[in-house]
């Protein structure tokens, strides 16, 4: 295997180190769109409302997806009475997305179960060790928000 170049991380270590968090997130999330009936974008965008209504736009960042896609995610979350579009207060030709009470209601639920898998997964290191693993976790957070794609 060649070598990786100075400073850099060697690729079979970034090979070991995705498949390891592809596994992680799927053991936390395990269930979670099937039960739900919604797939992992639909799941995105009800969160990213959560805290209200969101531009078009901004959901688009969200589900990491094109704005041509996500005006399908919405679609089909619009006609499962899950969201709903508004007109901004502020500039009428901006579309907000907010979530109908339904819609909360199924992030409520869907939050819960992703807390209940990450529970069981922490679950399996002592005290000291989650304390370290939030550590590090924050520490990468700290220096992926200045990386498109990976802040939210």
């Amino acid at each position: 295997m060649p070598s990786a170049p100075t400073g850099a991380v060697p690729a079979d270590e970034l090979s070991a180190v995705a498949s390891e968090l592809k596994l992680l997130w799927h053991a936390i999330a395990r269930g979670k769109y099937h039960s739900s009936g919604l797939d992992r974008q639909q799941y995105w965008v009800l969160a990213a409302l959560e805290n209200g209504p969101v531009r078009m736009s901004a959901l688009a960042d969200c589900a990491a997806t094109s704005q041509a896609s996500l005006t399908g995610i919405v679609d089909r979350l619009e006609h499962r009475a899950l969201v709903e579009r508004v007109r901004s207060s502020e500039d009428r030709r901006v579309i907000d997305v907010s979530l109908t009470p339904a819609g909360r209601e199924t992030a409520q639920l869907m939050r819960e179960h992703s807390m209940g898998g990450l529970e069981a997964i922490l679950l399996r290191l002592d005290a000291e060790e989650r304390s370290r693993f939030l550590e590090l976790v924050r520490k990468l957070n700290r220096h992926s928000s200045d990386q498109p794609g990976l802040a939210e």
